[in-house]
């Protein structure tokens, strides 16, 4: 892992993330780069004029910026390189563009919002991120903090897995930290698993089968207890998604899902597409 973004709001959520990846790339030796995007209001005066300067907002942005630089060096052991940008842009267009040009191996953000109320759920701009970027995206809590990854778990339907599963990247970070990998597969009904879920579990195991990772199968109505009674259990350090096949992000993010993602506050969820 040589590049990592970590989107900056300025809001503590943020901060949190921010020096989240600040330890990831300390311990990858990776750069890090802040990103903050802003969008101009223009409002209708007598005069013509805009109350601010889209010059003054980029010097205002990167001041901040600055600051946040300096908050997540101090907060880590050891001097990384921390790279700063801020534009006149909307985040997911500002931020596809900026994965464009630096080929990042991750990207870290977390849940948006600098009110109590908004906090309480993930923001739209990283839904949006999620499932629009064709990157990893690692979505920090605000309690979470960096510890060494042991345990990581993988949520896995056992549907077009061959076709579906990023088994090179997810090989990559179980090796890359000396991790257990703990592949869930969860269930509404108990019961036989149908021939075809047998055959991908098969095939699962196959593409798996050099890492030797656990696997469990459980009954849950809904899928978030689920994967929240299952990472308590097991001490998952990092769950790891697929959004666009399985369609979770909005059931382990969204407020209004039983029990979402708020039951585990400490839990980072990693993203990564097919």
């Amino acid at each position: 892992m040589k590049k990592i973004i970590a989107p900056v709001d300025f809001s503590d959520a943020a901060a949190n993330a921010a020096i989240f990846a600040g330890n990831l790339a300390e311990f990858y030796g990776a750069e890090l780069w802040l990103y903050h995007t802003y969008e101009m209001a223009v409002p209708v005066t007598e005069y013509g004029y805009t109350y601010i300067s889209i010059t003054e907002m980029q010097e205002a942005a990167m001041h901040e910026l600055e600051s946040f630089r300096m908050k997540v060096q101090d907060a880590l052991r050891r001097n990384i390189s921390i790279n700063l940008k801020a534009e006149n842009a909307s985040l997911v267009e500002g931020l596809t563009q900026l994965c464009t040009e630096i080929q990042p191996d991750l990207v870290v953000m977390g849940l948006s919002g600098k009110n109590a109320l908004t906090r309480l759920v993930v923001g739209s701009n990283t839904i949006r991120t999620i499932h629009n970027l064709d990157y990893p995206v690692l979505v920090v809590p605000p309690k979470a903090t960096f510890i060494p990854v042991r345990k990581i778990g993988f949520a896995c339907d056992y549907k077009e897995v061959e076709a579906t599963t990023p088994v090179g990247t997810l090989k990559k970070l179980v090796k890359d930290f000396n991790a257990e990998l703990h592949v869930l597969n969860i269930e509404f009904s108990n019961g036989a698993l149908s021939a075809e879920k047998v055959k991908e579990g098969e095939i699962v195991t196959a593409l798996l089968s050099d890492i030797k990772p656990f696997y469990s199968t459980i009954i849950s109505a809904d899928v978030t207890s689920g994967i929240n009674w299952f990472a308590e259990k097991e001490k998952i350090d990092w769950m790891v998604v697929i959004p666009k096949k399985h369609n979770l992000t909005e059931k382990l993010f969204v407020r209004s899902q039983t029990k979402a993602l708020l039951h585990h506050t400490h839990l980072p969820v990693l993203c990564m597409h097919e």
